[in-house]
């Protein structure tokens, strides 16, 4: 973080006044004597506030960190006034321009980024995640432990080694085709075909190779749900911080329901894909075209319920219900 810059963007928010902006930048409430001359200087950034009046929340301010100060006011005599201080300032004592270490200043941009941007890393990454899931469900490792079950077969006399040779080739076939551009990723360097196969050396189990390829393809599923609960838990955190950093009280409930009924969506998708895939072996297009279908019947749910709670005429105050304006603050 460059400690020399001076000016930044500030995006209005649902609430704000041009006299609160003021107070938050500088600590100065309409009675002070200099509120007028930190009004006219942040006008004078943004010509294109006509009227300070009729600012809109969404549109963009321009400020600055270091605005020139003014004047001492003198009053009877050479004294110096003391200005009229808004009570809030004496309580609360810093400010947006009040400077702050390093540190502090990385972790507020780092939070912010996240506030602003967390679907830039959540849908994609959920999406990534989820394919990982679904190529990896129980019907595709099941192709790799039906091996096992040919290879005891042949043992037992059940089948003959033609036969063997024969299931064991369609099984890991189809398990090939399933896997497709992934199969390096999967299994390095290998094919599918050289990595499930029966071990020939001696002192170790004729099917280790394969139970220790199929117990290795759990693993991965595995973080990739641990990877999407992570996905979760930052998309949660960055609305939790929306919900703070908003003070109007519908908007706040606007973004709860909103993260309520995509997450709620996502979790009850996944439940039911996990289930499909635990009996049906599906290719790696097919697994990122569900990936890709869940997340965006998520994120449109979010939205529908967004717009339905604004267009309701209850309009129940869930945020203040919950108490989630307590936690999220």
């Amino acid at each position: 973080m460059n400690n020399n810059v001076k000016s930044f963007e500030y995006k209005i928010k649902s609430g704000d006044t041009f006299s609160n902006i003021i107070f938050k930048m500088f600590g100065y409430g309409m009675n002070d004597n200099r509120y007028s001359e930190k009004r006219d200087y942040v006008l004078s950034l943004n010509p294109h506030i006509t009227n300070p009046n009729l600012i809109k929340a969404g549109d963009i301010l321009q400020l600055d960190v270091s605005p020139p100060l003014s004047k001492p006011t003198t009053q009877n005599k050479g004294v110096t006034s003391s200005p009229t201080t808004n009570p809030q300032s004496e309580k609360n004592g810093k400010f947006i321009t009040t400077p702050v270490n390093t540190q502090d200043m990385e972790n507020f941009w780092a939070l912010s980024w996240l506030e602003q941007n967390s679907n830039y890393l959540t849908i994609p990454g959920g999406i990534a995640m989820s394919a990982n899931e679904n190529l990896l469900g129980a019907g595709n490792i099941g192709l790799i432990n039906n091996v096992s079950d040919h290879y005891a077969d042949y043992k037992s006399g059940k089948i003959s080694k033609g036969q063997y040779d024969y299931r064991r080739r369609a099984s890991l076939d189809k398990l090939k085709s399933n896997i497709g551009p992934f199969e390096k990723w999967i299994f390095g360097k290998n094919t599918t075909h050289e990595t499930i196969r029966i071990a020939r050396s001696g002192g170790i189990p004729a099917t280790e190779h394969i139970t220790r390829n199929a117990n290795r393809l759990n693993r991965l599923a595995n973080l990739g749900k641990a990877g999407g609960v992570v996905l979760v838990g930052v998309g949660v955190t960055a609305s939790c911080m929306q919900i703070a950093n908003t003070k109007n009280i519908h908007e706040k409930n606007e973004i709860f329901v909103e993260t309520i009924a995509s997450t709620v969506t996502g979790v009850g998708i996944g439940y039911v894909v996990g289930l499909f895939l635990v009996s049906n072996p599906i290719g790696w297009g097919t697994a990122i075209v569900m990936a890709a279908g869940s997340a965006a019947v998520s994120y449109g749910t979010g939205k529908v319920a967004r717009y339905g709670y604004d267009m309701s005429e209850s309009q129940i105050d869930f945020v203040s219900g919950s108490g989630i304006n307590n936690i999220c603050k």
